[in-house]
């Protein structure tokens, strides 16, 4: 039965139920007539609850609007500008402030390391509220790389090296032919990867706790467990985020322009906006990750959403085709429709179901219509959306940006999107000259950097036995998520730091310096700056935290030796883990 037969008969039976009570209602006694009241109005209730959900969502089209050309271009970095002379009013975004830090005091999870508000091209307000997060820095985007990917094929098909989204994906992949187990697997095409419909039962996203992204991070060749997996609905019928498909256009930009995705990108679309710093993780084939993983400061984040609200033209340069920003924003897939999640074998899972639709509907941001890997609202504006709250907001109505990073968990990776609602939008005034506020404006300057970092020296307990027994030796631990390996500490009873050191991933390796007294120690490693302290918390047992600047959350580990064995248990952004490990005969270091 469809949707729209099954709500006419929910109606129907709502109507046939007061009807009946009606009649009946004068022979009835008072207690009878209370609790069918109250029947009535739960039925009521839980009836618009399932229409609610049956009734698709309504398509809409992208928000027409001129793009204003700016004044001057910001290749080289932003202008600054006060609010007042861009036509905001500084004491409503001075709000901020105060509201951020009372969300923060109230649930940890509201966690926002920086946020940029540009209008008509110009900085008018910067907060920096993580004192681990200095101005200036990259910060992983997460997600939002999603949105760049998008970019990147929009600019390949306009060169010719991909015909069109309606373009099999296999076109691309004929030499993994032999991985396919569904034939339905042929007919997916890049506008189904673009727009998450490939119908592939990958269980990658928060909602599987990543699992099937954990497993084909696992594998040797990450296309070909791809295409091995099974199909639950025809390509092109049912939207289902996917971190899978976005890493597939990566591969297909790869094979289509024999350019690596970030050589690529610098050519056709950093360099030109003058975006320099850009840091991109691969994967074991030396493919760019194209769900997530790169690193932008917040202003080149910046850079990309103006792109976007300029329709792809910069300096004169038409970067990326302006038809094809538009199809990217005109919503593909309605998010809302598709909550129902399968479980590993294909079957609904009617809690996780029941989850994602109070969480599409009522919780997350920008879930109205998704479009070639942008999030989509129906007031105009989309974004660029990365788990733990990193998010590139474009308003064009009000010719703004909004840009945030964030260590946000919960519902607070959501929680941007109050502030634009609440705050920056309303800020927003009508054509005319504002009078300055010098007092607003001295508080927004006053949190355009971090704020210091408080800590408190204390000191050193004597090292346990264990410390001395475990130092320098290399650990080999079992296979886990990120590919943690060739784990080791140093300990020396003369000093207030230990080193550790580390290999994870395809191929980071970090080594830096842990504060064994209250103070995090900051040691500039190949991956980046590693913020870390550590202690023991019992004899065998040691305890380390350590921060990657500008990552979205900090990593703990709780290290147990035992003799020569190691038990770990990591705590991180998608959860809590445990595995072991032995020594190696052999330092790897």
């Amino acid at each position: 039965m469809n949707s729209g037969l099954r709500v006419i008969l929910i109606v129907l039976v709502i109507l046939a139920a007061i009807f009946g009570a009606m009649t009946l209602w004068t022979t009835m006694p008072g207690w009878v007539k209370v609790l069918l009241i109250a029947i009535g109005v739960v039925a009521a209730l839980y009836g618009a609850l399932t229409a609610w959900a049956l009734i698709p969502s309504r398509k809409f089209a992208p928000v027409a609007c001129t793009p204003v050309t700016p004044d001057y271009w910001p290749t080289a970095g932003f202008r600054k500008s006060t609010p007042e002379a861009q036509r905001m009013d500084s004491e409503k975004l001075s709000e901020i402030v105060d509201f951020y830090q009372a969300a923060h005091a109230k649930d940890p999870g509201v966690a926002i390391d920086s946020i940029s508000i540009i209008r008509n091209g110009y900085l008018v307000a910067d907060f920096y509220f993580n004192p681990l997060f200095p101005k200036d820095t990259a910060h992983v985007i997460h997600s939002c790389t999603k949105s760049i990917m998008s970019a990147l094929i929009g600019i390949a098909i306009e060169q010719g090296h991909i015909a069109s989204v309606d373009v099999p994906m296999m076109e691309f992949f004929k030499d993994k032919q032999h991985a396919i187990k569904d034939e339905r697997m042929a007919a997916i095409t890049l506008r189904d990867l673009l727009s998450m419909k490939t119908g592939i039962r990958s269980r990658d996203s928060y909602l599987y706790q990543w699992e099937g992204l954990f497993e084909m991070t696992a594998t040797d060749d990450w296309i070909a467990h791809i295409l091995s997996l099974p199909i639950d609905a025809q390509p092109g019928t049912r939207f289902d985020y996917s971190n899978l498909s976005s890493f597939l256009l990566s591969a297909i930009v790869q094979k289509a322009t024999g350019m690596d995705t970030l050589a690529f990108a610098r050519k056709y679309l950093f360099d030109p906006i003058g975006i320099g710093e850009v840091r991109w993780e691969w994967s074991p084939q030396g493919i760019g990750i194209g769900y997530a993983r790169m690193w932008l400061k917040p202003e080149d984040m910046a850079k990309f959403g103006l792109l976007y609200l300029q329709q792809g033209q910069w300096k004169g340069r038409q970067i990326i085709p302006a038809a094809w920003v538009q199809e990217s924003i005109t919503p593909h897939a309605f998010p809302k429709n598709y909550v129902e999640v399968r479980d590993a074998n294909g079957k609904k899972d009617q809690e996780l179901t029941s989850r994602n639709w109070a969480g599409a509907n009522f919780f997350r941001a920008f879930a109205d219509g998704y479009g070639y890997q942008w999030w989509l609202d129906k007031s105009g504006a989309y974004s660029a959306v990365g788990v733990a709250g990193q998010f590139i907001v474009v308003a064009p109505e009000q010719n703004l940006l909004m840009v945030v990073t964030s260590s946000a968990s919960g519902r607070g990776v959501f929680f941007p999107k109050k502030i634009l609602d609440k705050f920056v939008l309303p800020a927003v005034k009508a054509d005319g000259a504002l009078l300055a506020n010098e007092t607003a404006q001295q508080r927004l300057e006053e949190q355009s950097g971090p704020p210091p970092l408080q800590q408190k020296r204390q000191a050193v307990p004597p090292l346990p036995a264990v410390a001395k027994e475990i130092s320098g030796k290399t650990y080999a631990l079992e296979n886990n998520n990120w590919n943690y390996d060739n784990f080791k500490l140093v300990f020396d009873p003369a000093l207030d730091v230990a080193e550790c050191s580390y290999t994870a991933r395809v191929g980071d390796t970090a080594v830096f310096n842990v504060g064994l007294d209250g103070v995090y120690r900051f040691t500039e490693t190949d991956i980046g700056c590693m913020a870390a302290m550590g202690k023991w918390i019992a004899p065998d047992t040691f305890e380390l935290t350590c921060q990657q600047i500008g990552y979205s959350a900090p990593a703990k580990f709780v290290l147990s030796f035992n003799q020569d064995e190691i038990d770990v248990t990591e705590v991180s952004q998608t959860g809590a883990y445990t595995y072991g490990g032995t020594v190696q005969p052999r330092d790897a270091f």
